[in-house]
C-alpha cells in the first residue's frame, strides 16, 4: 500500500479482505463530521416554526445530533459508510423537495400579483 493509492488498493480487492485501518477510519471519521456540518447549515433554510411553535431548524438540529451521538460507537466500516450515503441521500431530497416547494410558492405569488394587477389596472 505504499506505492499504490488508497483508492487503487481499495478498487483491486474485494471489500470483504479490505483491512480498516486509521486511514479508513480517519476518512469516515472527516465525512461524518463534513455531513454533520452540512446538516447544520442546511437547517438554516428550515426558518418557520412548526405547530407547537418550535422551529424545524431546532429540531432538525436535535434530531441530526441525536443521530450521530447513537452512531458513534458504531465500528463495522461498511455500516458507517452506508449511514453517510443515505444521511447525504435524505438531505439532497430533502433539498430537491424544498426548492421545488420555493419555485411553486413563487410562481403562486406571481401569478397573484398578475392577478391583481389585471383587476387593479395602474392610470396611465
Amino acid at each position: 500500500m505504499h506505492n499504490k493509492s488508497f483508492l487503487r488498493t481499495i478498487f483491486d480487492r474485494p471489500i470483504e479482505n479490505l483491512k480498516i485501518g486509521n486511514t479508513v477510519k480517519t476518512l469516515q471519521n472527516k465525512e461524518s463530521l463534513m455531513l454533520y456540518r452540512d446538516i447544520l447549515k442546511f437547517s438554516n433554510e428550515f426558518y418557520w416554526k412548526n405547530q407547537n411553535g418550535d422551529y424545524w431548524r431546532d429540531i432538525i438540529r436535535k434530531s441530526a445530533r441525536k443521530e450521530f451521538e447513537l452512531a458513534r460507537d458504531e465500528r463495522d466500516p461498511i455500516l458507517v459508510m452506508k449511514m453517510i450515503v443515505t444521511s447525504r441521500e435524505a438531505m439532497q431530497s430533502t433539498r430537491e423537495k424544498l426548492i421545488q416547494e420555493y419555485y411553486k410558492m413563487n410562481n403562486s405569488i406571481t401569478e397573484d400579483q398578475k392577478e391583481q394587477n389585471n383587476f387593479f389596472p395602474k392610470n396611465t
